[in-house]
């Protein structure tokens, strides 16, 4: 399929002040910031705020910290961000397996997590494993990658760049996130609270975003259709 850009395709719009907040905490500053950005401003009844990690400081309990800092702030820093039960807004943290599971850290901030969901689910981890490339992987594979082939490249994101034509295109390849929804979440499977190599729960995400913005999809995609046979 020839993909169109996002600028072609899509009318940025605005979200209303009821709109429901989804803030994303990410381990990188760009590959993850730049998937979740695709789907800003493609309907109005949710907005989504993808946050970086602050100086490199990527590892779970990092992002923990300045989750903490942005919603309660300190004693010199006021709380930048808030979050509403009654719109449902959600904080999220998207996480690697491939660094962090030592050291208990991935658990700790699960933890944390679970102690703030007293009222209603609000905090949740959307942890990969290897790595978040792998949810990028299930938008064109319906089948988990295999060993061999991956370990004839020298990273997870390697075999992903190879693995996806020209690697993927955060501008216009995000659109595919209805079959990435199904694929991750046809080979997931977990033991001991963390997901089995090569399962991500980044579909738990996608499952939320996608309703907002499946009807933008669904047009997007028939003009690329309709390019194709031009």
């Amino acid at each position: 399929m020839r993909y169109l850009s996002r600028k072609k395709v899509y009318q940025k719009v605005e979200a209303t002040k009821n709109a429901k907040k989804l803030y994303i905490f990410c381990e990188g500053k760009e590959t993850e910031i730049r998937y979740f950005k695709y789907f800003q401003g493609l309907s109005s009844n949710i907005d989504i705020i993808p946050i970086p990690n602050v100086d490199g400081q990527s590892d779970p309990l990092k992002l923990k910290q300045n989750a903490e800092l942005l919603f309660f702030g300190n004693e010199v820093t006021s709380p930048k961000f808030s979050i509403s039960e009654e719109y449902q807004d959600e904080i999220w943290f998207v996480i690697d397996t491939d660094r962090w599971n030592e050291g208990d850290k991935i658990n700790q901030l699960k933890i944390f997590c679970t102690s703030k969901n007293i009222l209603a689910k609000q905090w949740l981890v959307a942890q990969s494993n290897p790595s978040f490339e792998l949810w990028l992987y299930y938008h064109f594979y319906k089948v988990k990658p295999e060993n061999t082939t991956v370990e004839q490249h020298a990273s997870f994101k390697q075999f992903v760049d190879a693995a996806i034509k020209g690697g993927f295109d955060s501008r216009s390849m995000p659109i595919e996130i209805e079959n990435a929804i199904a694929s991750s979440k046809a080979n997931f499977q977990i033991k001991d609270g963390q997901p089995n190599l090569y399962s991500t729960e980044v579909f738990y995400l996608g499952e939320v975003i996608l309703p907002f913005v499946k009807v933008q999809i669904d047009k997007a995609r028939e003009m690329m259709t309709n390019a194709e046979a031009l």
